[in-house]
């Protein structure tokens, strides 16, 4: 067809090695030049010195080798990575094209000189790129014991890049976004790592920054990850940022264009993390409050929190406007925070309470009480995770509150909420130390009564159930079991009848690792306060013909018997000991973690 590139599968036929260059290894007897497609499936490609390759690869599960030399990609070249591969030199990887890992692969990168040559004055193994890589969310890009030499783009856009073994240098840029991280084990002398949307991490185990390293768009929620340096400070002065130690020696410095007010959130015997100063770290206990965006309604209509000052006016749930008399914010790194389940955001969904409330997605922390048939639930035991849920993969957030002449009712997104009520823990909050703390109680201070347990709350849970029902979201069961041996899985998905089956290779190490999705039963069920993280359900282990209880064959991984279970819980990853001689095993599944499907997704076929 006109247009269409041509394609050319890699099928070797040669040996010892699988030559690249050799056509009868093509399926159409032609090795793939510039604008030709190379998809390579599964296994390994040799290539021989000299060999500059310019096609557009397509590598799923597959080794790109260098027989004997590098592996060099042209600058027509693209490569994309899909699964788990690996490059392989002996001198050198050199990237002149685009090079891009899918969503969730990996690709490792090994180069081996020194140890093999022995010369001496030889270069130090290297990867240079001079072209792009691109690293996808959830994708992973090892450079382990090289030199990683970036004179062009890395763009990381929810991705990792692992540099475990060497130093990087060249001039190139390295971007992060969506949560992105960049690792590296040793010396950085130069790079430019730009902060996008919802930005990362970059982690130093040597915390040595050449002078050329330029720092930007470094915002809230993004991390400088200091292993190894206990006890650290940081200066900046005319843009520029200096890492000290303990004993106030210079570490590293870097450029920080933007100015951006920096500090040490938190330090420890092993580590310390620098993270944006946009406001005071909270202290626990943790406070109550609306994530930065939420709009309050006011009688110019619905604004910001973050944009509301003293001396501003609200409208409360009983149609009365109220002034405030006191703000504060609280930005937290959830990545070090001690406890993250205790603040990460509470996201209750468009729709979630009735039709229009709240309006918007509404986002508040785990204790912020919403108002309910005259009582004030906390958020969190109001997940269900379907419309209300808790925002897991969140690093960073930045709480904001409001505060009335007496506590009251607001309209948050059109939905009823509390105001700041001052219980002891303004000190969590900027400005804590220019105002009073009045430790008030909910018996005698609260506007309505906290309700935590019992009927009420039951019968809140259930109509908010229904809700999401209504909604469309409906339960069924996960029924893939995977089991790991070796760090190899082997994914089952549990029968009608109850059990699950495998094949156990012939080696293996003894150690297993049932692994399966885990759910809280609390968010499945209105009338439970069962809020453990539970995985699978296990009644026997069949191991051959032989029987055992779970308990017999148990490692960790799983939760003691409550009252009621007729089986073993796993979290989710419950580790279990095989004998050397066992070939089959044979889990029997009592109960299976439910689920949420949404409303529109495509359903996963059940036994």
């Amino acid at each position: 067809m006109a247009g269409t590139l041509q394609v050319e599968t890699f099928h070797p036929v040669t040996t010892p090695a699988p030559d690249w260059s050799e056509a009868a290894n093509w399926s159409g007897s032609a090795v793939p030049g510039a604008g030709i497609i190379a998809d390579i499936i599964g296994t390994k490609a040799a290539i021989d010195p000299g060999i500059t390759i310019e096609a557009d690869v397509s590598l799923t599960s597959s080794d790109l080798i260098g027989n004997g030399g590098a592996i060099v990609l042209g600058a027509e070249a693209s490569v994309s990575i899909a699964g788990t591969a690996s490059f392989y030199a002996y001198d050198s990887v050199v990237n002149q094209g685009a090079l891009a890992l899918g969503a969730g692969s990996a690709l490792d990168v090994v180069v081996d000189l020194g140890a093999i040559s022995g010369l001496t004055g030889a270069p130090p193994p290297s990867f240079a790129n001079t072209g792009t890589v691109s690293v996808a969310s959830g994708g992973m890009l090892d450079i382990g014991g090289t030199e990683f030499e970036n004179q062009a783009v890395v763009a990381l856009a929810g991705g990792t890049l692992d540099v475990s073994g060497g130093a990087i240098g060249g001039s190139g840029t390295i971007s992060l976004a969506n949560n992105a991280l960049a690792a590296f084990g040793d010396e950085v002398a130069a790079q430019s790592f730009i902060f996008g949307a919802e930005g990362g991490t970059v982690s130093l185990a040597d915390p040595l920054l050449g002078i050329g390293v330029t720092v930007s768009g470094f915002g809230g929620g993004d991390v400088l990850l200091l292993l190894d340096l206990a006890d650290a400070r940081i200066v900046q002065n005319a843009g520029r940022v200096t890492i000290l130690n303990r004993f106030g020696t210079a570490e590293g410095s870097f450029a920080d264009p933007s100015g951006t007010r920096l500090t040490v959130i938190a330090d420890g015997p092993g580590s310390a993390i620098v993270a944006a100063s946009t406001s005071a770290v909270a202290t626990t206990p943790d406070p109550p409050c609306f994530v930065r965006g939420t709009a309050i309604l006011t009688p110019t209509g619905y604004r910001a929190v973050e944009s509301l000052r003293p001396g501003d006016t609200v409208i409360t749930a009983a149609g009365s406007v109220q002034p405030i008399v006191w703000v504060g914010s609280c930005t937290l790194d959830l990545a070090t925070h001690p406890k993250p389940d205790s603040v990460q955001p509470v996201e209750i969904a468009p729709g979630a309470f009735g039709p229009g409330v709240p309006r918007r997605a509404l986002r508040v922390s785990p204790d912020h009480a919403l108002s309910f048939d005259g009582v004030l639930i906390p958020a969190k035991l109001l997940v269900n995770g379907a419309t209300i849920r808790r925002e897991r993969d969140c690093m960073a957030v930045t709480y904001h509150h409001i505060e009335l002449t007496r506590h009251d009712i607001v309209l948050a997104e059109g939905a009823a909420c509390e105001s700041y009520l001052d219980t002891g823990n303004r000190a969590g909050f900027e400005p804590a130390v220019s105002w009073p703390v009045r430790r008030k109680r909910w018996d005698c201070d609260a506007c309505a009564p906290l309700c935590t347990t019992g009927p009420i709350l039951r019968t809140v849970r259930t109509r908010l159930h229904a809700r999401a029902t209504e909604l469309g979201f409906s339960l069924r069961h996960d029924y893939a079991v995977t089991l790991w041996i070796d760090d190899a899985p082997i994914q089952r998905r549990a029968g009608p009848a109850g059990e699950a089956r495998f094949v156990v290779p012939a080696r293996h190490g003894g150690r297993v690792t049932i692994r399966s999705a885990r759910f809280i039963p609390a968010e499945f069920d209105p009338t439970s306060e069962d809020r453990r993280h539970l995985g699978i359900a296990i009644t026997r282990l069949h191991i051959g013909r032989r029987r055992f209880v779970p308990e017999a064959l148990a490692d960790s991984g799983f939760l003691p018997r409550a009252s009621g279970d007729s089986a073993l819980w796993t979290d989710g990853a419950g580790v279990i000991r095989l004998p050397p001689e066992a070939r089959h095993l044979a889990i029997g599944l009592a109960a299976l973690p439910l689920m949420w499907t949404r409303p529109g997704a495509e359903r996963s076929a059940v036994p």
